[in-house]
């Protein structure tokens, strides 16, 4: 099934699993993550509604920038930065509000990741698209549903720091995949210029 991709792509592929394995491990655990710091299930729905307008707000306000299109690359990883640092920031978050406050910085590192993400995958696809959106589709499913499971295992046997800690250090692993196999100019990795990067 991989074998017919390229390089990069498959290097894309398992930046974005990374990914979301990492943010996917919290999703089960949200609301009881809202509550344990002083929310109710309403403040949960306004923390992801909040992450979500964030997120909207980032790709139509910086992804339509020419400056952006010139430098996809640096604001995947910048994006990627972002996402770890918070993930990280959780472990911190002791009210509503501060979950709030965090929820916009995750949406703005999404805001980041998606749209340049998505112009790199979208990039390397020519004559076969379907199959290519579909092993991502496909993939971020069964991702997703493997990183719940794990979140709640470990959010039941240990606490939400460790989880968050264990995000955080699968975001940083992302960054590290990106960095190495999107350098400019790295040809056995996919990593050559392309124009709209």
């Amino acid at each position: 099934m991989f074998s017919s991709l390229s390089a990069r792509a498959r290097l894309l592929l398992k930046i974005s699993f990374l990914v979301t394995f990492a943010e996917a491990m919290l999703v089960p655990m949200y609301a009881a993550f809202a509550e344990k710091v002083g929310g109710s299930i309403l403040d949960a729905g306004i923390a992801f509604a909040v992450f979500s307008m964030a997120t909207g707000g980032a790709v139509a306000l910086i992804g339509t920038r020419s400056w952006f299109q010139h430098h996809i690359r640096t604001f995947l990883m910048l994006g990627f930065v972002i996402s770890a640092a918070c993930d990280i920031s959780y472990i911190f978050v002791r009210d509503k509000w501060q979950l709030f406050a965090a929820q916009v910085v995750a949406g703005f590192a999404t805001g980041l990741i998606e749209p340049t993400w998505d112009a790199l995958f979208t990039d390397d696809i020519e004559h076969s698209s379907a199959k290519h959106w579909s092993i991502w589709a496909g993939g971020t499913h069964l991702t997703t549903g493997c990183a719940a499971l794990i979140g709640g295992v470990v959010v039941a046997y240990a606490s939400f720091s460790l989880l968050f800690a264990l995000m955080a250090a699968i975001d940083a692993l992302a960054l590290l995949v990106a960095w190495r196999g999107l350098r400019d100019g790295d040809p056995a990795t996919g990593g050559a210029s392309s124009p709209s990067a």
